[in-house]
């Protein structure tokens, strides 16, 4: 959505859109998973968590020491020809409210960087943005509900290296039933993870009800 393998550690996260016209109804990153909330989001883990009241999903823990910041290079852009998708990609960690940053402009992508990068020999690299906004209407990730299986992607990270993947499914699910341990996953061959908001729109709550996931593996 890692260069740093961990070991015995699968994390349940869950991104949160925070957007008008894209709200997050997931649940937050795993607690043991980042640093405190009240922490800049680029700031180094704290190797105590914080205490919170929202109710967590089950999960399995890992110890903050074993999750350190991908050293492989982050991925700068992101290309998906088919779809006409081409946009920057920049790191980020949590926002003010412990849940995934997101950027307002359209053109710019965000990495989960807590997780694996293009180069990591396992995992899932996790890539976000939002679908659209009253500001920007529709943005490029709206267009991810057209991919199908096959479809290839470019992400090429900021030493100019590019890599291939391949589009293995696209699935749109409610944000409470969204498998979130799988897409945060730092185990397993690596892949690709794009999320969106998707399905139905809930206009009294301005949200989403639904996450778009797309699983892509690597190729070459």
């Amino acid at each position: 959505m890692a260069a740093t393998r961990v070991t015995g550690a699968l994390v349940a996260a869950a991104l949160a859109v925070v957007l008008a016209g894209c709200v997050g109804g997931g649940s937050r990153p795993d607690p043991s998973d980042r640093p405190p909330a009240s922490a800049p989001a680029a700031a180094t883990p704290s190797a105590t968590p914080p205490a919170t009241a929202v109710p967590q999903p089950s999960r399995r823990s890992a110890a903050l020491e074993d999750q350190p910041i991908s050293a492989s290079a982050p991925p700068a852009r992101l290309e998906i020809p088919d779809l006409g998708i081409d946009v920057a990609v920049q790191p980020v960690g949590l926002d003010g409210q412990g849940q995934m940053a997101l950027f307002d402009d359209p053109a710019i992508a965000a990495w989960y960087q807590w997780g694996p990068a293009p180069a990591s020999a396992e995992g899932s690299t996790v890539i976000a943005a939002h679908v659209d906004s009253l500001e920007y209407d529709l943005l490029p990730f709206a267009r991810l509900k057209h991919a199908v299986a096959g479809m290839q992607i470019v992400v090429t990270d900021a030493t100019g290296v590019r890599y291939g993947y391949l589009v293995q499914s696209v699935e749109v699910t409610e944000k409470s039933e969204v498998d979130w341990a799988a897409a945060f996953d730092r185990a397993g061959s690596p892949r690709l993870t794009l999320v969106t908001c998707g399905g139905a729109f809930d206009a009294e709550n301005r949200r989403y009800l639904s996450n778009l996931v797309l699983t892509a593996s690597r190729i070459g």
